[in-house]
């Protein structure tokens, strides 16, 4: 069975993966976060009977917190926590170390791990 990883990255850090990730696994791919992803997770949220947390962050427009809290995925680096994330005008999250500072998407990384046999081979 193939396992996948996920992690938060930037678009930015995403495209200076080195080549040598790409080959280690049967699939590296990058998914923007969106408000509809979120969307998404407040429904799920919701019925899983916690209602308050899907509220609290929905329609938040700096959602730092709503990162953490809702995606239960882990930062590739853990100063992205302390850097400006915001929605643009077609709902896709950016994020910037400071003020003055280039603007890059925020998104998932996806590992898909090859299978045992792949890799002996």
């Amino acid at each position: 069975m193939k396992t996948k990883r996920r992690i938060i990255i930037r678009e930015y850090d995403f495209e200076k993966l080195p080549k040598s990730i790409h080959k280690r696994y049967d699939a590296v791919t990058f998914k923007p976060l969106t408000r509809d992803y979120f969307q998404k997770r407040v429904t799920y949220f919701s019925l899983k009977g916690k209602e308050y947390l899907a509220r609290q962050y929905m329609h938040y427009e700096y959602p730092e917190s709503l990162l953490r809290k809702m995606t239960g995925v882990k930062f590739h680096k853990s100063e992205y926590q302390y850097w400006l994330v915001k929605y643009d005008d077609q709902g896709q999250l950016k994020i910037r170390a400071g003020l003055g500072q280039p603007e890059s998407r925020l998104g998932i990384l996806t590992y898909v791990e090859k299978n045992n046999a792949d890799v002996a081979q």
